[in-house]
Order: structure tokens, then sequence, then C-alpha cells
């Protein structure tokens, strides 16, 4: 791998396989959650479990066997300026609570490369686009 990049992803569930599988390319993923799951996370690591076509049961995948890092944070101990794209990958009800919000906002105007896994990006994101 030529780069390693490093990405924030908003959302420890729904962000779950996506950050394993930019894990397994190499890259340094931020998972945005609360605090006792970042806690948990850092301390543990994360396991993803699932099936794969032609085998048994599920496949296990776990954070800290792959070539990447994986690490997680809440709200307001991240800076979108230290990422080099951002993933939305929240329910959206939790983007209206305290410090999501705030980040939200944050990612908005820090003009990073932003996607997102959800059905519809929240409203202050698709603000900042002009014309929109």
């Amino acid at each position: 791998m030529s780069k390693q990049y490093s990405i924030l992803i908003l959302g420890a569930s729904y962000g779950a396989l996506l950050g394993t599988r930019m894990v397994m390319g190499g890259h340094k993923v931020t998972l945005v959650c609360l605090p006792e799951e970042a806690k948990l996370i850092n301390t543990k690591g994360q396991t993803v479990r699932m099936p794969v076509r032609g085998r048994e049961g599920l496949v296990e995948i776990h954070s800290s066997k792959l070539a990447g890092k994986l690490s997680a944070a809440s709200p307001t101990d991240v800076k979108p300026g230290d990422y080099d794209l951002i993933a939305l990958a929240m329910q959206e009800p939790q983007y209206s609570s305290p410090g999501v919000r705030e980040l939200l906002d944050a990612i908005g105007r820090s003009g990073k490369p932003t996607m997102s896994i959800m059905n519809m990006p929240p409203l202050p994101y698709l603000a900042r686009i002009p014309g929109l």
C-alpha cells in the first residue's frame, strides 16, 4: 500500500463493517461512539462476524489482527481536520445528540471529503453544499 489514510467514521455499529474493511486495507480508522463504547473498543478491539458464501457458519474478523489500526473516540474528542475521509454511519436520530450535532457542523465546515452510508444525509450537512 502506498499511503495510509486516516478515516473518521461516525457510528461504531453501522460503521463497524466499513471500518473493518478499511483497517484490513492498512488504514487508520477512528470510530465515533459513546464514551463507554469507545473505552471498550480501545481496550478490546472490535470483532465483526459475517457470512461468507461457500463457508459454513460466520467468519470472525478481529481488528487487532489486521494491517491497519482501529480506535474509537467520543464526538468531542475528534477534530475533522485530522482526517483524510469522513464517513457518516449513524442512525439519523443520533445526529441531533449533544456533541454529535457540533461535530457534524465542524465536519461540514472542514471541507473534508465526506461519504454517507445512511439512507439520507442529515440536513445540516446538505445545507453546506452550494446550490442544493
